[in-house]
Protein backbone atom coordinates (compact mmCIF):
# COMPACT_ATOMS: atom_id res chain seq x y z
CA UNK A 1 0.00 0.00 0.00
CA UNK A 2 1.59 3.35 -0.77
CA UNK A 3 1.91 5.56 2.27
CA UNK A 4 1.60 9.45 3.15
CA UNK A 5 2.78 11.71 5.42
CA UNK A 6 0.83 14.91 5.97
CA UNK A 7 2.22 17.53 8.77
CA UNK A 8 1.15 20.80 10.11
CA UNK A 9 3.85 23.32 11.72
CA UNK A 10 3.95 22.68 15.57
CA UNK A 11 3.02 25.40 17.67
CA UNK A 12 4.09 26.92 20.77
CA UNK A 13 1.37 26.40 22.94
CA UNK A 14 1.15 29.40 25.29
CA UNK A 15 -1.83 31.32 23.41
CA UNK A 16 -5.06 30.06 21.68
CA UNK A 17 -5.11 28.75 18.40
CA UNK A 18 -6.60 31.41 15.90
CA UNK A 19 -7.98 31.30 11.99
CA UNK A 20 -4.41 31.09 10.79
CA UNK A 21 -3.46 27.64 12.63
CA UNK A 22 -7.33 26.75 11.43
CA UNK A 23 -5.95 27.01 7.99
CA UNK A 24 -2.87 24.93 7.83
CA UNK A 25 -5.18 22.30 9.81
CA UNK A 26 -7.43 22.59 6.89
CA UNK A 27 -5.36 22.42 3.80
CA UNK A 28 -3.55 19.04 5.62
CA UNK A 29 -7.03 17.65 6.30
CA UNK A 30 -7.85 17.92 2.93
CA UNK A 31 -4.92 16.01 1.56
CA UNK A 32 -5.14 13.93 4.74
CA UNK A 33 -8.66 12.98 3.45
CA UNK A 34 -8.32 12.52 -0.24
CA UNK A 35 -4.96 10.59 0.03
CA UNK A 36 -7.18 7.69 2.22
CA UNK A 37 -10.12 7.69 -0.72
CA UNK A 38 -7.20 7.63 -3.17
CA UNK A 39 -6.10 4.26 -1.23
CA UNK A 40 -2.97 5.75 0.82
CA UNK A 41 -1.67 4.27 4.06
CA UNK A 42 -2.31 7.96 5.83
CA UNK A 43 -0.24 9.58 8.74
CA UNK A 44 -1.51 13.09 9.51
CA UNK A 45 0.76 14.77 12.22
CA UNK A 46 0.19 17.94 14.29
CA UNK A 47 1.44 18.41 17.95
CA UNK A 48 3.09 21.75 20.12
CA UNK A 49 6.80 23.03 20.46
CA UNK A 50 6.79 22.47 23.64
CA UNK A 51 10.63 22.60 24.75
CA UNK A 52 10.82 27.08 24.54
CA UNK A 53 12.27 29.42 26.39
CA UNK A 54 9.00 31.62 26.37
CA UNK A 55 6.87 28.35 27.59
CA UNK A 56 8.86 28.66 30.74
CA UNK A 57 8.40 32.02 31.69
CA UNK A 58 4.94 32.12 30.85
CA UNK A 59 4.30 29.32 33.09
CA UNK A 60 6.19 30.85 35.77
CA UNK A 61 4.40 33.94 35.08
CA UNK A 62 1.01 31.98 35.81
CA UNK A 63 2.66 30.12 38.93
CA UNK A 64 2.61 27.06 37.39
CA UNK A 65 5.06 24.30 37.11
CA UNK A 66 6.06 24.18 33.84
CA UNK A 67 4.59 20.53 32.85
CA UNK A 68 1.33 21.31 34.57
CA UNK A 69 1.22 24.01 32.29
CA UNK A 70 2.03 22.57 29.24
CA UNK A 71 -0.10 19.22 30.08
CA UNK A 72 -3.34 21.88 30.71
CA UNK A 73 -2.14 23.32 26.90
CA UNK A 74 -1.65 20.45 25.18
CA UNK A 75 -5.42 19.18 26.34
CA UNK A 76 -6.78 22.58 25.11
CA UNK A 77 -5.01 21.96 21.68
CA UNK A 78 -6.10 18.58 20.97
CA UNK A 79 -9.96 20.08 22.18
CA UNK A 80 -9.71 22.40 19.46
CA UNK A 81 -8.85 20.14 17.09
CA UNK A 82 -11.05 17.66 17.02
CA UNK A 83 -14.30 20.17 17.59
CA UNK A 84 -12.83 21.65 13.74
CA UNK A 85 -12.84 17.54 13.19
CA UNK A 86 -9.37 17.49 11.91
CA UNK A 87 -8.42 13.85 10.91
CA UNK A 88 -5.07 13.73 12.51
CA UNK A 89 -3.77 10.36 13.39
CA UNK A 90 -0.55 11.70 15.67
CA UNK A 91 -0.14 14.58 17.85
CA UNK A 92 3.26 15.33 18.98
CA UNK A 93 4.23 16.66 21.91
CA UNK A 94 7.95 17.67 21.79
CA UNK A 95 8.61 16.71 26.03
CA UNK A 96 7.32 13.04 25.27
CA UNK A 97 10.04 10.51 25.69
CA UNK A 98 9.99 9.14 22.65
CA UNK A 99 10.33 12.57 20.80
CA UNK A 100 13.17 13.48 23.09
CA UNK A 101 14.97 9.67 22.39
CA UNK A 102 14.63 9.97 18.96
CA UNK A 103 16.03 13.75 19.05
CA UNK A 104 19.42 12.49 20.77
CA UNK A 105 20.09 9.84 18.74
CA UNK A 106 19.71 11.84 15.43
CA UNK A 107 21.95 14.56 17.46
CA UNK A 108 24.10 11.30 18.30
CA UNK A 109 24.71 10.62 14.36
CA UNK A 110 25.18 14.02 13.20
CA UNK A 111 28.16 14.39 15.81
CA UNK A 112 29.28 10.66 14.57
CA UNK A 113 29.36 11.78 11.12
CA UNK A 114 31.49 15.41 12.16
CA UNK A 115 28.53 17.18 11.17
CA UNK A 116 28.60 18.86 15.00
CA UNK A 117 31.14 20.79 16.66
CA UNK A 118 31.90 23.06 19.74
CA UNK A 119 32.12 26.87 19.08
CA UNK A 120 31.24 30.04 20.89
CA UNK A 121 28.42 32.44 20.11
CA UNK A 122 27.73 36.12 20.64
CA UNK A 123 24.30 37.47 19.08
CA UNK A 124 21.10 39.06 19.69
CA UNK A 125 18.29 36.36 21.19
CA UNK A 126 14.88 37.41 20.84
CA UNK A 127 12.69 35.30 23.41
CA UNK A 128 10.00 35.88 21.13
CA UNK A 129 11.04 34.63 17.92
CA UNK A 130 13.21 32.05 19.89
CA UNK A 131 16.24 32.79 17.37
CA UNK A 132 18.89 35.00 17.06
CA UNK A 133 19.37 37.98 15.06
CA UNK A 134 22.15 40.11 12.90
CA UNK A 135 22.14 43.49 13.32
CA UNK A 136 20.54 44.04 9.96
CA UNK A 137 17.72 41.95 11.35
CA UNK A 138 16.89 44.67 13.97
CA UNK A 139 14.75 47.75 13.68
CA UNK A 140 15.02 51.13 15.63
CA UNK A 141 12.54 52.20 18.44
CA UNK A 142 12.71 54.62 21.42
CA UNK A 143 16.65 54.91 20.20
CA UNK A 144 16.65 51.58 20.57
CA UNK A 145 17.30 48.65 18.09
CA UNK A 146 14.25 45.87 18.70
CA UNK A 147 13.03 43.07 16.65
CA UNK A 148 10.89 43.72 14.57
CA UNK A 149 8.12 41.37 15.24
CA UNK A 150 8.09 41.67 18.98
CA UNK A 151 9.04 45.20 19.41
CA UNK A 152 11.31 44.21 22.34
CA UNK A 153 15.55 44.42 22.25
CA UNK A 154 16.91 41.12 22.30
CA UNK A 155 19.26 40.01 24.84
CA UNK A 156 23.22 40.03 23.46
CA UNK A 157 24.33 36.83 24.60
CA UNK A 158 27.55 34.99 24.13
CA UNK A 159 27.82 31.72 25.15
CA UNK A 160 29.47 28.07 24.31
CA UNK A 161 27.51 26.17 22.05
CA UNK A 162 27.87 23.63 19.60
CA UNK A 163 27.19 23.97 15.83
CA UNK A 164 25.63 22.16 12.39
CA UNK A 165 27.96 22.34 9.75
CA UNK A 166 25.06 23.81 7.39
CA UNK A 167 28.03 24.91 4.95
CA UNK A 168 28.82 21.62 4.67
CA UNK A 169 25.57 20.05 2.94
CA UNK A 170 25.46 23.82 0.13
CA UNK A 171 26.12 21.91 -2.66
CA UNK A 172 24.22 18.84 -2.05
CA UNK A 173 21.05 21.24 -1.42
CA UNK A 174 21.53 23.37 -4.38
CA UNK A 175 21.63 19.41 -6.30
CA UNK A 176 18.79 18.42 -4.54
CA UNK A 177 16.96 22.18 -5.46
CA UNK A 178 18.11 21.35 -8.91
CA UNK A 179 16.60 17.42 -8.89
CA UNK A 180 13.29 18.61 -6.98
CA UNK A 181 12.39 21.89 -9.03
CA UNK A 182 8.61 21.66 -7.54
CA UNK A 183 9.88 20.77 -4.17
CA UNK A 184 8.74 24.39 -2.34
CA UNK A 185 5.25 25.54 -3.21
CA UNK A 186 4.30 28.58 -4.23
CA UNK A 187 7.61 29.32 -6.42
CA UNK A 188 8.08 32.38 -5.81
CA UNK A 189 9.06 31.40 -1.92
CA UNK A 190 10.85 28.86 -3.31
CA UNK A 191 12.97 31.22 -5.27
CA UNK A 192 13.61 33.01 -2.35
CA UNK A 193 15.21 30.28 -0.52
CA UNK A 194 17.29 29.53 -3.69
CA UNK A 195 18.66 32.84 -3.76
CA UNK A 196 19.66 32.73 -0.15
CA UNK A 197 21.73 29.48 -0.58
CA UNK A 198 22.90 31.17 -3.54
CA UNK A 199 24.17 33.83 -1.09
CA UNK A 200 26.47 30.98 0.90
CA UNK A 201 25.56 29.39 3.93
CA UNK A 202 26.69 29.77 7.53
CA UNK A 203 26.99 26.92 10.09
CA UNK A 204 24.33 27.48 12.69
CA UNK A 205 24.12 26.89 16.52
CA UNK A 206 22.31 23.86 17.72
CA UNK A 207 22.27 24.59 21.84
CA UNK A 208 22.10 26.40 24.62
CA UNK A 209 24.05 26.44 27.62
CA UNK A 210 21.89 28.60 29.58
CA UNK A 211 18.00 26.45 30.11
CA UNK A 212 18.25 23.26 31.40
CA UNK A 213 14.61 22.42 30.66
CA UNK A 214 15.31 21.06 26.87
CA UNK A 215 16.92 18.14 25.89
CA UNK A 216 20.36 17.35 26.96
CA UNK A 217 23.13 16.75 24.47
CA UNK A 218 23.52 12.89 24.35
CA UNK A 219 27.52 13.76 23.90
CA UNK A 220 27.58 17.07 26.44
CA UNK A 221 24.91 17.23 28.53
CA UNK A 222 25.70 20.34 29.60
CA UNK A 223 24.11 21.51 26.98
CA UNK A 224 20.86 21.20 25.90
CA UNK A 225 19.34 21.22 22.22
CA UNK A 226 18.12 24.49 20.65
CA UNK A 227 14.42 24.44 19.92
CA UNK A 228 14.39 24.83 16.37
CA UNK A 229 17.19 21.84 16.01
CA UNK A 230 14.37 19.90 18.43
CA UNK A 231 11.10 20.53 16.68
CA UNK A 232 11.99 20.40 13.26
CA UNK A 233 12.67 16.38 14.68
CA UNK A 234 8.82 15.87 15.26
CA UNK A 235 7.87 15.14 11.85
CA UNK A 236 10.52 11.87 12.23
CA UNK A 237 8.93 11.33 15.44
CA UNK A 238 5.45 10.98 13.81
CA UNK A 239 6.94 8.80 11.18
CA UNK A 240 9.12 6.54 12.30
CA UNK A 241 8.16 3.40 12.03
CA UNK A 242 10.18 1.27 10.07
CA UNK A 243 7.06 0.14 8.12
CA UNK A 244 5.70 4.05 7.49
CA UNK A 245 8.51 5.65 6.75
CA UNK A 246 11.18 4.58 3.80
CA UNK A 247 11.99 5.81 0.34
CA UNK A 248 8.72 5.37 -0.83
CA UNK A 249 6.69 6.87 1.17
CA UNK A 250 5.47 10.46 0.36
CA UNK A 251 5.94 13.25 2.48
CA UNK A 252 4.29 16.48 2.40
CA UNK A 253 4.90 19.69 4.99
CA UNK A 254 2.61 22.29 5.13
CA UNK A 255 3.98 25.57 7.05
CA UNK A 256 3.88 29.38 7.78
CA UNK A 257 6.00 31.56 5.33
CA UNK A 258 7.61 32.98 8.33
CA UNK A 259 9.69 29.14 9.00
CA UNK A 260 10.25 28.47 5.38
CA UNK A 261 14.00 28.85 5.98
CA UNK A 262 14.25 26.18 8.84
CA UNK A 263 12.06 23.95 6.50
CA UNK A 264 13.26 24.64 3.30
CA UNK A 265 17.45 25.11 4.09
CA UNK A 266 18.13 23.84 7.41
CA UNK A 267 15.36 20.50 7.61
CA UNK A 268 17.00 19.34 4.31
CA UNK A 269 20.50 19.51 5.78
CA UNK A 270 19.86 17.89 8.85
CA UNK A 271 18.13 15.51 7.37
CA UNK A 272 21.00 14.37 5.12
CA UNK A 273 23.17 14.45 8.01
CA UNK A 274 21.82 11.26 9.83
CA UNK A 275 20.61 9.59 6.48
CA UNK A 276 16.85 10.33 6.45
CA UNK A 277 14.52 10.63 3.52
CA UNK A 278 14.05 14.47 2.84
CA UNK A 279 9.95 16.09 2.24
CA UNK A 280 8.96 15.72 -1.51
CA UNK A 281 6.58 18.79 -0.84
CA UNK A 282 6.52 21.43 1.29
CA UNK A 283 3.26 24.12 1.05
CA UNK A 284 4.05 27.44 2.46
CA UNK A 285 1.03 29.41 3.05
CA UNK A 286 0.89 33.09 4.13
CA UNK A 287 -0.36 35.31 7.48
CA UNK A 288 -4.08 36.50 7.90
CA UNK A 289 -5.34 39.67 8.42
CA UNK A 290 -8.93 40.47 9.78
CA UNK A 291 -10.66 42.97 7.23
CA UNK A 292 -7.96 43.98 6.39
CA UNK A 293 -6.77 45.03 10.02
CA UNK A 294 -3.52 42.52 11.45
CA UNK A 295 -4.50 40.02 14.00
CA UNK A 296 -4.38 41.49 17.34
CA UNK A 297 -5.07 41.08 20.76
CA UNK A 298 -5.21 44.48 21.92
CA UNK A 299 -7.62 45.72 18.75
CA UNK A 300 -9.67 42.26 19.51
CA UNK A 301 -9.89 40.83 16.45
CA UNK A 302 -8.02 37.84 17.02
CA UNK A 303 -10.86 35.13 15.07
CA UNK A 304 -11.78 32.11 17.24
CA UNK A 305 -11.87 28.82 14.85
CA UNK A 306 -14.47 27.41 17.57
CA UNK A 307 -16.62 29.94 17.65
CA UNK A 308 -17.05 30.77 13.71
CA UNK A 309 -17.44 26.56 13.01
CA UNK A 310 -20.01 26.59 15.52
CA UNK A 311 -21.29 29.83 14.12
CA UNK A 312 -21.92 29.03 10.71
CA UNK A 313 -20.86 25.58 9.93
CA UNK A 314 -17.15 24.08 9.78
CA UNK A 315 -17.49 23.06 6.26
CA UNK A 316 -18.53 26.81 5.51
CA UNK A 317 -15.00 28.00 7.16
CA UNK A 318 -12.87 25.22 5.58
CA UNK A 319 -14.98 26.34 1.83
CA UNK A 320 -14.14 30.21 2.87
CA UNK A 321 -10.59 29.73 3.99
CA UNK A 322 -9.50 27.04 0.82
CA UNK A 323 -11.72 29.17 -1.83
CA UNK A 324 -10.72 32.26 -0.98
CA UNK A 325 -7.10 32.12 -0.09
CA UNK A 326 -4.73 30.18 -2.42
CA UNK A 327 -1.74 28.44 -0.88
CA UNK A 328 1.35 31.05 -0.39
CA UNK A 329 -1.14 33.95 -0.42
CA UNK A 330 -2.02 36.31 2.17
CA UNK A 331 -5.18 36.18 3.18
CA UNK A 332 -7.91 38.36 4.93
CA UNK A 333 -10.91 36.85 7.37
CA UNK A 334 -14.31 38.35 6.65
CA UNK A 335 -17.30 37.22 8.22
CA UNK A 336 -19.30 38.97 5.90
CA UNK A 337 -17.18 37.09 3.04
CA UNK A 338 -17.85 33.76 5.33
CA UNK A 339 -21.56 34.71 5.36
CA UNK A 340 -21.92 35.02 1.59
CA UNK A 341 -20.29 32.77 0.36
CA UNK A 342 -22.20 30.19 2.74
CA UNK A 343 -25.33 31.22 1.79
CA UNK A 344 -24.45 31.44 -1.56
CA UNK A 345 -22.36 28.77 -2.89
CA UNK A 346 -23.31 26.23 -0.18
CA UNK A 347 -26.83 27.15 0.57
CA UNK A 348 -27.92 28.43 -2.88
CA UNK A 349 -26.06 25.79 -5.02
CA UNK A 350 -25.05 23.32 -3.25
CA UNK A 351 -27.73 22.56 -0.51
CA UNK A 352 -30.38 24.00 -3.02
CA UNK A 353 -29.42 21.12 -6.07
CA UNK A 354 -29.48 18.47 -3.12
CA UNK A 355 -33.17 19.21 -2.20
CA UNK A 356 -34.03 20.32 -5.72
CA UNK A 357 -33.16 16.72 -6.99
CA UNK A 358 -34.02 14.41 -3.59
CA UNK A 359 -37.16 16.04 -2.66
CA UNK A 360 -38.13 15.24 -6.29
CA UNK A 361 -37.36 12.31 -6.62
CA UNK A 362 -39.07 11.47 -2.92
CA UNK A 363 -42.36 12.77 -4.27
CA UNK A 364 -42.42 10.87 -7.56
CA UNK A 365 -41.59 7.47 -5.97
CA UNK A 366 -38.28 7.28 -7.17
CA UNK A 367 -35.84 4.69 -5.90
CA UNK A 368 -32.62 4.17 -8.64
CA UNK A 369 -30.10 6.49 -9.67
CA UNK A 370 -29.04 6.19 -13.01
CA UNK A 371 -26.13 7.05 -15.79
CA UNK A 372 -27.63 8.31 -18.82
CA UNK A 373 -25.48 8.46 -21.85
CA UNK A 374 -27.22 10.54 -23.96
CA UNK A 375 -28.22 12.86 -20.76
CA UNK A 376 -24.03 12.51 -19.66
CA UNK A 377 -23.37 14.17 -23.10
CA UNK A 378 -26.06 16.81 -22.72
CA UNK A 379 -24.82 17.95 -19.43
CA UNK A 380 -21.42 18.37 -20.43
CA UNK A 381 -22.11 20.72 -23.40
CA UNK A 382 -20.15 23.62 -22.26
CA UNK A 383 -19.20 22.88 -18.73
CA UNK A 384 -15.26 23.84 -18.25
CA UNK A 385 -15.06 22.22 -15.14
CA UNK A 386 -11.46 19.73 -15.57
CA UNK A 387 -13.60 17.32 -13.08
CA UNK A 388 -15.61 16.15 -15.37
CA UNK A 389 -12.83 13.87 -17.00
CA UNK A 390 -12.73 12.32 -13.55
CA UNK A 391 -16.25 11.41 -13.48
CA UNK A 392 -15.58 8.98 -16.55
CA UNK A 393 -11.65 8.25 -15.60
CA UNK A 394 -11.87 7.67 -11.91
CA UNK A 395 -9.90 4.93 -11.78
CA UNK A 396 -6.93 7.26 -12.82
CA UNK A 397 -6.22 9.08 -9.44
CA UNK A 398 -2.78 10.10 -10.94
CA UNK A 399 -4.96 12.26 -13.35
CA UNK A 400 -6.17 14.11 -10.42
CA UNK A 401 -3.44 13.94 -8.22
CA UNK A 402 -1.38 16.28 -10.51
CA UNK A 403 -4.13 18.50 -11.82
CA UNK A 404 -4.89 19.82 -8.44
CA UNK A 405 -2.82 18.05 -5.19
CA UNK A 406 0.52 18.34 -6.51
CA UNK A 407 0.70 22.16 -7.48
CA UNK A 408 -1.39 22.34 -4.59
CA UNK A 409 -4.50 24.15 -6.63
CA UNK A 410 -6.99 23.36 -4.13
CA UNK A 411 -9.12 26.83 -5.26
CA UNK A 412 -8.89 25.36 -8.95
CA UNK A 413 -10.58 21.85 -7.02
CA UNK A 414 -13.36 24.15 -5.32
CA UNK A 415 -13.87 26.32 -8.87
CA UNK A 416 -14.41 22.94 -11.15
CA UNK A 417 -16.56 21.56 -8.45
CA UNK A 418 -18.52 24.93 -8.69
CA UNK A 419 -19.17 24.78 -12.07
CA UNK A 420 -20.33 21.18 -12.02
CA UNK A 421 -22.79 22.43 -9.36
CA UNK A 422 -24.10 25.24 -10.97
CA UNK A 423 -24.54 23.28 -14.35
CA UNK A 424 -26.51 20.36 -12.44
CA UNK A 425 -28.61 23.41 -11.48
CA UNK A 426 -28.92 24.70 -14.78
CA UNK A 427 -30.01 21.39 -16.24
CA UNK A 428 -32.59 20.52 -13.69
CA UNK A 429 -34.20 24.19 -14.69
CA UNK A 430 -34.19 23.58 -18.60
CA UNK A 431 -35.41 20.22 -18.21
CA UNK A 432 -38.16 21.16 -15.78
CA UNK A 433 -39.14 17.73 -14.64
CA UNK A 434 -42.35 18.80 -12.73
CA UNK A 435 -43.89 20.33 -15.75
CA UNK A 436 -43.02 17.09 -17.09
CA UNK A 437 -43.96 14.33 -14.75
CA UNK A 438 -47.57 16.29 -14.90
CA UNK A 439 -47.58 15.19 -18.75
CA UNK A 440 -48.27 11.37 -19.79
CA UNK A 441 -46.39 11.94 -22.48
CA UNK A 442 -43.31 12.96 -21.03
CA UNK A 443 -43.49 11.51 -17.67
CA UNK A 444 -40.87 8.82 -18.30
CA UNK A 445 -38.76 11.73 -19.83
CA UNK A 446 -39.10 13.37 -16.31
CA UNK A 447 -38.20 9.87 -14.06
CA UNK A 448 -34.96 9.61 -16.50
CA UNK A 449 -34.02 13.30 -16.09
CA UNK A 450 -33.95 13.04 -12.32
CA UNK A 451 -32.53 9.43 -11.68
CA UNK A 452 -30.33 11.00 -14.21
CA UNK A 453 -29.56 13.86 -11.59
CA UNK A 454 -29.32 11.71 -8.71
CA UNK A 455 -26.44 10.20 -10.22
CA UNK A 456 -24.98 13.25 -10.93
CA UNK A 457 -25.42 14.12 -6.75
CA UNK A 458 -23.76 11.56 -5.91
CA UNK A 459 -20.84 11.62 -7.82
CA UNK A 460 -20.54 15.67 -7.00
CA UNK A 461 -21.30 14.74 -3.17
CA UNK A 462 -18.16 12.11 -3.49
CA UNK A 463 -15.83 14.71 -4.83
CA UNK A 464 -16.44 16.98 -1.75
CA UNK A 465 -16.28 14.23 0.81
CA UNK A 466 -12.75 15.29 1.88
CA UNK A 467 -13.87 19.21 1.92
CA UNK A 468 -17.57 19.18 2.94
CA UNK A 469 -17.88 16.61 5.52
CA UNK A 470 -20.43 17.53 7.43
CA UNK A 471 -23.17 18.16 4.19
CA UNK A 472 -21.47 14.75 2.81
CA UNK A 473 -22.86 13.03 5.94
CA UNK A 474 -26.06 14.23 5.77
CA UNK A 475 -26.14 13.55 2.14
CA UNK A 476 -25.04 9.70 3.08
CA UNK A 477 -28.13 9.68 5.66
CA UNK A 478 -30.64 11.56 2.54
CA UNK A 479 -29.27 8.98 0.30
CA UNK A 480 -30.16 5.83 2.29
CA UNK A 481 -27.92 3.25 0.17
CA UNK A 482 -26.16 1.06 2.50
CA UNK A 483 -22.86 1.54 0.33
CA UNK A 484 -22.85 4.93 0.24
CA UNK A 485 -22.81 5.31 3.96
CA UNK A 486 -19.88 2.78 4.30
CA UNK A 487 -17.41 5.94 3.14
CA UNK A 488 -15.60 7.62 5.54
CA UNK A 489 -12.52 9.99 4.83
CA UNK A 490 -11.25 10.35 8.60
CA UNK A 491 -9.93 6.47 7.74
CA UNK A 492 -7.60 4.05 5.72
CA UNK A 493 -9.08 1.48 4.10
CA UNK A 494 -11.50 3.21 2.13
CA UNK A 495 -10.50 3.29 -1.17
CA UNK A 496 -12.30 0.54 -2.74
CA UNK A 497 -15.94 1.14 -1.33
CA UNK A 498 -15.23 4.61 -2.96
CA UNK A 499 -13.98 3.43 -6.07
CA UNK A 500 -17.21 0.89 -5.89
CA UNK A 501 -19.35 3.42 -5.39
CA UNK A 502 -18.33 6.11 -7.60
CA UNK A 503 -18.64 3.56 -10.46
CA UNK A 504 -21.99 2.56 -9.93
CA UNK A 505 -24.05 3.99 -12.50
CA UNK A 506 -27.25 1.96 -11.41
CA UNK A 507 -28.18 2.59 -7.63
CA UNK A 508 -30.91 2.14 -5.65
CA UNK A 509 -31.67 4.76 -2.85
CA UNK A 510 -34.16 5.18 0.36
CA UNK A 511 -34.29 8.72 0.08
CA UNK A 512 -35.40 10.84 3.28
CA UNK A 513 -34.89 14.38 1.97
CA UNK A 514 -33.79 16.91 4.63
CA UNK A 515 -31.68 20.11 4.79
CA UNK A 516 -27.88 19.89 4.25
CA UNK A 517 -26.94 23.67 5.41
CA UNK A 518 -29.33 25.86 7.71
CA UNK A 519 -29.35 29.77 7.05
CA UNK A 520 -27.86 31.40 9.79
CA UNK A 521 -30.01 32.68 11.73
CA UNK A 522 -29.81 37.09 12.23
Amino acid sequence: MKKFLITTPIYYPNGYPHIGHAYSSFIADFYARYKRLFGYDVKFSTGNDENSQKIVQQAESEGKDVMEYLNAMGKKREDVRQHLQISYTDFIRTTQENHKKLVQEMLQKSYNHWDIYEGEYKGYYCIGCEGFKTEKDLIPKDWEMVCPDHLKKPDLITEKNRFFKLSKYENQIKKFYTDHPEFLVPEYRYNEIKSFVNGGLIDFSVSRETNKFWIPLPFDPSQVTYVRYDALFNYVTASKDAWFRNEDTEIVHVLGKDIVKFHGIFWPAMLMSVQEKLPNKEFITGFFTVDGQKMSKSLGNVIDPVKVVDDYDRDAVIFNLLYDVPIGADGDFSVERLWHLYESMLIGWWGNLVNRVTSLCKKYGITSGKFNKQKWETFKEDNESKLLHYFEEWRDNAKIEEQYLRKAEIKSYLDDRYQLVQRANEYITRAEPRAKYKNDDTKNEAIADLQFLLYIVKNIALISAPILINGFKKIQDIFGNEEFGKIDSSKNGNEHQFKLVFDQEDFTVNLNPAIIYKKKEE
